[in-house]
């Protein structure tokens, strides 16, 4: 079975981060997407996340009823912090066989070489970077070059490593949505409509004490 990872903080989950979920199963042919929240993200710790199970809940809310997409909570149940390395790591014991993908979006491509563990990240899984522009392919071959011995270009966006792992570069439609900017929004009771998908929003109008300790207050009404 091929199956792919979408992770990230989802505070909240939007549009951008479905949509990028079903462009990867389409492209890569993947009988199953897991959107998987970090339980503990590393690079966001402090105030203004929703706490983990709350994030879990909105990223089910978001997945219902689309083909092959699913939200996992195998982060919660992991030590923190929430590493790549791990749950791949984890997601191997768990899916004896399966061929795994770690989807990620292009802004954070560059980034892996400092990824706790990152050297090893290309012997784990298969990785694919989706962008919403053009991208520096050939820094892309840069970055790659410098850190991963013995990677070759196999086309314009493939590279394959001696591990026999790829890095696939696959497009996807523009979608500029922030979740810092959705967050506003939510404080101002501006419409969240067609940013989020349905189910989310009516969550996140309903709202909640939780929501408004990370996020701030809402502005009455």
């Amino acid at each position: 079975m091929r199956l792919g990872i979408l992770g990230g903080s989802f505070n909240p989950m939007h549009t951008g981060h479905v949509r990028m979920a079903v462009e990867a199963r389409e492209a890569l042919g993947l009988a199953r997407v897991d959107l998987v929240p970090a339980a503990a993200p590393p690079h966001k710790p402090g105030p203004g996340l929703l706490p983990f199970g709350l994030r879990l809940r909105l990223a089910e809310l978001a997945v219902h009823g689309i083909p092959g997409l699913a939200a996992s909570g195998v982060e919660g149940e992991l030590p923190p912090p929430s590493y790549t390395w791990r749950t791949l790591e984890e997601y191997a014991r768990r899916e004896p066989g399966a061929e795994l993908f770690f989807i990620l979006g292009s802004g954070t491509l560059l980034d892996l070489p400092d990824w706790k563990r990152g050297p090893d990240l290309f012997g784990l899984a298969h990785f694919a970077a989706l962008h919403r522009w053009d991208m520096d392919l050939e820094g892309v071959e840069r970055m790659l070059t410098a850190h991963w011995p013995g990677v070759r270009r196999e086309a314009p966006a493939l590279w394959r490593f001696p591990s026999g792992k790829t890095l696939s570069c696959l497009e996807m439609p523009r979608l500029d949505i922030k979740a810092a900017d959705l967050r506003v929004r939510w404080r101002e009771r501006r419409s969240l409509a067609l940013l989020v998908p349905p189910a989310v929003e009516e969550a996140l109008e309903r709202g909640g004490a939780e929501y408004e300790a990370a996020w701030g207050p809402r502005r009455p009404l």
